[in-house]
């Protein structure tokens, strides 16, 4: 499934994700070949931080780049942040940064894990990786 996102889902989600919330693009390195990469997820960003929850389980590439970085740029709705401090937690830390419409949907989903990432500052328009 991963290698079908990769080349598929991606690529189509990509433009979307950059202006549809709750849809997100996260923007990392790699870790090993610091090449620039773009990954569309699910993210809900709060005044203080971004959480995404992991669909795909805990050991994706994009979480790992983050984790090992310490951080990455978000881009949603047209803006791209700045973000540190990524964290993996369960469902009970990521709840009060969820909506409150999405968060039975998310308890009942019992899913791996959620990225926390703290939000540091904004830029306004799209920049390129």
């Amino acid at each position: 499934m991963r290698h079908v996102n990769r080349v598929l889902t991606n690529p189509i989600m990509g433009p979307l994700a950059r202006v549809m919330p709750p849809l997100a693009v996260v923007h990392h390195v790699g870790r090993t070949s610091g090449r620039n990469y773009s990954t569309p997820v699910v993210a809900f960003r709060s005044r203080e931080r971004f959480v995404i929850p992991m669909t795909y389980g805990r050991d994706v590439d994009w979480a790992r780049n983050i984790l090992k970085a310490h951080g990455c740029q978000m881009e949603q709705m047209g803006r791209r942040f700045t973000t540190s401090n990524p964290r993996v937690v369960d469902f009970d830390a990521a709840e009060p940064e969820l909506p409150s419409a999405v968060r039975e949907a998310f308890r009942i989903a019992d899913l791996p894990g959620y990225v926390l990432l703290d939000l540091q500052s904004e830029r306004t328009g799209s920049s390129p990786n």
